[in-house]
């Protein structure tokens, strides 16, 4: 996916119309070099931007005619200016090869004006507060500093992910990134403080199961609170095939998410700085 400015469209609009409408009288070098050189710059732009499929022989043929007149290097039109006649007047660009722009740039205008029906182009509305911007490049930033940096790459990947389906409207897509990408953090957290005989398969994905056993073993309150909630209000919700989730819903999740990973990742480091043991006086087991 690519982001594009849409501006180019106008530039391109002004820079060949302008050739449609080239004057019939004798055009000299000197006078009409740079509007030549500016509209074959605004047609690479363009096709630098996005693959136009229709008018590329358009184009092709509009370039061409371009650099017939106007050398593509810069160094060749400082030299192909015509030397002046025993009058001292310059010579007018050939008659033809104005004709020959000019019927290119009416060809493109017409193949282009077609192929802007067909292009797949779309109006992304914004998502609550978020920019769309931050949405689909990088919605992970939503996660404030110094979590951020302590964010696991899986879930900086799947918070992107989250970020792209909720700006293009596949809320319930964008759902089951969110909750993968915590959990994730979840994992990093239950990896800590729970002790190696007693964790649960590896490739265990049971929520239930992670919050029973980090509450065992002296989680962080809030930690859990959270995540219980999560759990039965959305996480349990999206692995129903009947199930789906609105923008209203999505947005509310992605909050939620932010709010759980950031004391999760607290929690880490806190539990990290006591050298990963927790008190554990509900079941008296120490790690």
């Amino acid at each position: 996916m690519q982001r594009v400015n849409e501006f180019v469209f106008y530039e391109l609009a002004i820079k060949v119309h302008s050739l449609v409408d080239l004057s019939f009288d004798p055009l000299k070098y000197s006078e009409s070099w740079l509007l030549f050189w500016n509209a074959r710059l605004s047609v690479d732009e363009i096709y630098n931007q996005r693959a136009l499929n229709f008018t590329t022989p358009a184009a092709l043929r509009l370039y061409n005619a371009i650099s017939a007149i106007v050398p593509v290097k810069w160094e060749d039109l400082m030299a192909s200016f015509p030397a002046k006649t025993e009058d001292g007047e310059e010579e007018p660009i050939s008659s033809w090869l104005v004709a020959e722009v000019r019927e290119a740039a009416k060809e493109f205008e017409t193949v282009l004006r077609t192929e802007c029906q067909l292009m797949d182009t779309y109006f992304v509305s914004k998502k609550g507060a978020y920019s769309t911007k931050d949405l689909v490049e990088n919605a992970h930033h939503q996660i404030p500093e110094p979590a951020r940096s302590a964010l696991p790459e899986q879930s900086k990947i799947d918070f992107d992910q989250a970020g792209k389906c909720i700006a293009f409207d596949v809320p319930t897509a964008a759902a089951f990134h969110l909750l993968r990408g915590t959990e994730e953090v979840i994992r990093q957290y239950y990896e800590l403080i729970v002790p190696g005989p007693k964790k649960a398969a590896k490739k265990m994905r049971n929520w239930g199961v992670y919050i029973k056993l980090i509450e065992d073993h002296g989680g962080d309150q809030s930690v859990i609170s959270i995540l219980h909630h999560m759990r039965v209000v959305y996480r349990n919700p999206v692995t129903h095939p009947e199930e789906n989730y609105t923008d209203e819903l999505v947005q509310v999740l992605f909050g939620l998410c932010v709010s759980a990973v950031v004391l999760l990742l607290q929690a880490t480091s806190k539990a990290k700085a006591k050298g990963g043991t927790l008190n554990f006086p509900s079941v008296g087991i120490t790690p």
